[in-house]
């Protein structure tokens, strides 16, 4: 009588999950053993063994030559947080989605090559700029006034150069009701 564990064939639903990381997104193996929980050796032996059991790994040096931005968890929310719109700097967007700078700057120039979101989105690098770009679309103040504001000295050369480079900076501001 032999002793000992049956030989596997298949993986759990939990180094599927893993597996499935690996494959479709720039995630490190030191981020996903720090997101289940587990030590960098286990996400590594979760791969050898998922390999011996006959599953295809492709790591991101394969990924980036084979990116399908549709299945992509990190390409479907940065799409919809361009939805919402351009106003943001790629530190707020990988900030938002919780990801590392460097993943984030490596999907969006995925996508802005696919077409599948604009070549202005993302493209502002001050956040201080940004804050004054939207204050600027929501308020009737002048130009100046919100360069004063944000600190900038010529705030209406700013906002021409941005809206040479195609950022959509009409003014939302809503009129009030006329008496009468």
């Amino acid at each position: 009588m032999k002793r000992g564990r049956k030989p596997l064939k298949a993986l759990g639903d939990r180094d599927n999950e893993i597996i499935d990381k690996l494959n479709t997104t720039l995630v490190t193996m030191p981020q996903i053993a720090q997101e289940y929980g587990i030590s960098k050796q286990r996400v590594y032996e979760i791969m050898v063994k998922a390999k011996r059991l006959g599953v295809a790994i492709n790591r991101p040096k394969l990924v980036a030559r084979k990116h399908v931005g549709k299945k992509c968890e990190v390409c479907r929310r940065i799409r919809e947080t361009a939805r919402k719109g351009d106003l943001i700097t790629r530190r707020q967007l990988s900030q938002a989605l919780k990801i590392d700078v460097w993943v984030c700057h490596w999907h969006l120039n995925r996508l802005k090559e696919a077409g599948a979101v604009s070549r202005e989105f993302a493209t502002i690098r001050s956040d201080n700029l940004v804050k004054a770009l939207r204050f600027y679309k929501k308020s009737s103040l002048s130009t100046s006034a919100v360069g004063r504001k944000f600190g900038y000295k010529n705030f209406y050369s700013i906002l021409n150069y941005q809206k040479q480079k195609g950022l959509n900076l009409d003014r939302e501001v809503k009129s009030g009701s006329n008496p009468g």
